[in-house]
């Protein structure tokens, strides 16, 4: 018998409650289950960071990561799901054992266009900066993997999209369970993030209270950029759940 993980998952439909007309004020979040098999999912943990310069942002996260990210990789361990970290390429170079898994990295032809002294922002180009390198720009500060995240022998470290899909057809995987940060930026926008592996054609299910974006001086009370791209997730690129849904359904399939 296939063990699976039956799981309660939110999507977020354009469209109302039979009887209301297409508007957008009548939009609401739906549910469904949804019975994954072990062996065709993993958890992928994104940037579970030790470090940050945006110090408010560390502190959330720090609680995040200890009070739902650990319960999160406990539960998934003793569910034996393939566990994923991408911690991005600032970190990997840390396990060079787990790197050495991978095939090296075909570069292939470099791009011809934009021009190489556009896409480096060198200079007369320099103007066109991205707006992190912007005036006054912003510090920089050594990161690692968070003492609470510990990577073991058995579990997978990647630092590209290309690594997560070759591993995901290696081993058979086509629901990927991500959890980690920051929601907004690198969970949605990475090369191994939600948007790129959506479009490789993968369900993904995001755990909801396991992830934290970052904010704004007028979001940051309300978590307002957390929620918007939890909302993102569930409308454009699959779809999210509860941590308590998740640890339930780890329970019963361990």
């Amino acid at each position: 018998m296939t063990r699976s993980l039956d799981l309660k998952v939110r999507y977020f439909q354009d469209s109302p409650r039979e009887g209301l007309p297409y508007r957008e004020e009548h939009f609401i979040r739906r549910e469904t289950k949804m019975s994954l098999p072990i062996k065709q999912t993993a958890l992928v943990l994104v940037d579970t960071w030790d470090n940050h310069f945006i110090l408010s942002w560390l502190e959330r996260a720090e609680q995040i990561m200890r009070e739902a990210v650990v319960p999160v990789l406990e539960a998934s361990r003793a569910a034996a799901l393939t566990i994923i970290h991408a911690p991005s390429p600032r970190v990997t170079p840390s396990y060079p054992e787990h790197m050495a898994r991978h095939r090296p990295v075909d570069s292939g032809q470099p791009p011809t266009w934009p021009p190489a002294q556009f896409r480096a922002r060198q200079g007369a180009d320099e103007a066109f900066r991205g707006p992190r390198a912007q005036p006054p720009g912003v510090p920089d500060v050594e990161i690692g993997m968070s003492p609470l995240i510990d990577v073991r022998d058995n579990e997978e470290l990647l630092e590209t999209g290309d690594q997560l899909h070759e591993l995901c057809e290696k081993r058979g995987i086509v629901h990927l369970i991500y959890a980690g940060f920051a929601t907004n930026w690198c969970i949605l926008g990475r090369n191994y993030g939600m948007r790129a592996m959506a479009a490789r054609g993968y369900n993904l299910i995001l755990l909801r209270d396991a992830t934290m974006g970052v904010e704004y001086p007028d979001t940051v009370n309300e978590l307002m950029a957390t929620e918007l791209a939890i909302r993102e997730a569930e409308t454009q690129l699959g779809f999210s759940a509860a941590n308590t849904e998740f640890l339930s359904a780890c329970a019963q399939a361990g």
